[in-house]
Formats: C-alpha cells, sequence, structure tokens
C-alpha cells in the first residue's frame, strides 16, 4: 500500500501569518513553509513512495503528514 499524496495548502494561512511575523531569526523555517508545495510536487512524492515496500507483515506506511 503507497501512502496519500500530500496536497499542502500554498498560501499561509492567517494563524501562519501571525507567527511568521513575530519569527526574528529562524529564518530557514520561513523559506520552508512558504516553497514546501514546490519541494514536496508530485514527482518527488512519487520517488519517496517508492520507498515503502507492500508486505503483510505490520503496518501500513502512514505518511508524515497524516
Amino acid at each position: 500500500m503507497q501512502p496519500l499524496s500530500w496536497n499542502p495548502p500554498i498560501e499561509l494561512s492567517a494563524k501562519e501569518e501571525q507567527i511568521v511575523k513575530r519569527i526574528k531569526k529562524a529564518k530557514l523555517f520561513i523559506f520552508l513553509r512558504q516553497y514546501r508545495h514546490m519541494f514536496f510536487d508530485e514527482a518527488f512524492q512519487g520517488e519517496l513512495a517508492e520507498m515503502y515496500q507492500a508486505s503483510s507483515r505490520g503496518q501500513p506506511p502512514i505518511a508524515p503528514a497524516g
């Protein structure tokens, strides 16, 4: 079983905008939030999903954002 594709919202929510305004030093986190939809595009998510092997043992894989 392959994990579901993740489709994060592109625009910042009102709560996220408040947080971004207060961040002074951790600009990397702002950058990652603003561009995550570009990093985790369909092609890259497909590559990540291929890492999950179908198995009858254990529990089915769960996407990190699930």
